[in-house]
């Protein structure tokens, strides 16, 4: 159980966590397997847990109201996945968590995560750098879908997820970078690199 905490406690090494707080954490979450095609969070669901991914792949899309699916993000082994704002908002997720692949994740409940942040600045320090990381990820995509050409937004994903282009179908890859998947065809056709 404890191989799937190793990621986490070498974050909560870095950012001072004392030993005491680190079981204390360790004690009030849970591994938890999730097999591929699995919904870790629904559009609509009340969202009460963050999420680290310890082992495989999710994907976080919205489902447009033609039933098209529009991929936003990707989050592999050693990331955090959740719907955060609906988590602080104590409001459903306004978009669905599946899983790519058979996954293992730490399920952190958010009621431990505010006691934690309370009680110890150390905690406090530790989400808010899992915060900016995730905000950054977010203005950077924004950035990429204003700012860049379909060709630049795919280069930008290989730069992002080094390797999960041999990990998942190129229509995710086309639904992430905002295209089709003949337009992604054509693309690879016409620039293999």
């Amino acid at each position: 159980m404890h191989q799937y905490y190793r990621s986490l406690e070498k974050m909560a090494y870095q950012a001072s966590i004392v030993e005491q707080d680190w079981k204390r954490f360790v004690e009030r979450t849970r591994v938890k397997h999730v097999q591929q095609g699995t919904y870790l969070i629904e559009t609509g669901v009340p969202v009460n847990h963050a999420y680290f991914c310890s082992e495989g792949l999710f994907r976080l899309f919205y489902t447009l109201a033609d039933g098209r699916e529009y991929n936003v993000g990707f989050s592999p082994e050693d990331d955090y996945v959740t719907s955060y704002g609906a988590m602080v908002q104590g409001q459903p997720s306004t978009f669905t968590i599946e899983a790519m692949e058979d996954s293992v994740v730490v399920e952190i409940p958010y009621d431990v995560l505010k006691e934690l942040m309370d009680t110890s600045h150390m905690w406090e320090r530790f989400v808010r750098k899992s915060v900016e990381r995730l905000y950054i990820r977010k203005e950077e995509r924004e950035r990429e879908l204003l700012y860049l050409s379909a060709k630049e937004r795919y280069q930008a994903f290989l730069l992002k997820y080094p390797g999960l282009d041999k990990r998942i179908a190129q229509y995710h890859i086309a639904s992430y970078i905002g295209v089709s998947p003949v337009s992604l065809s054509r693309l690879l056709r016409s620039d293999p690199h």
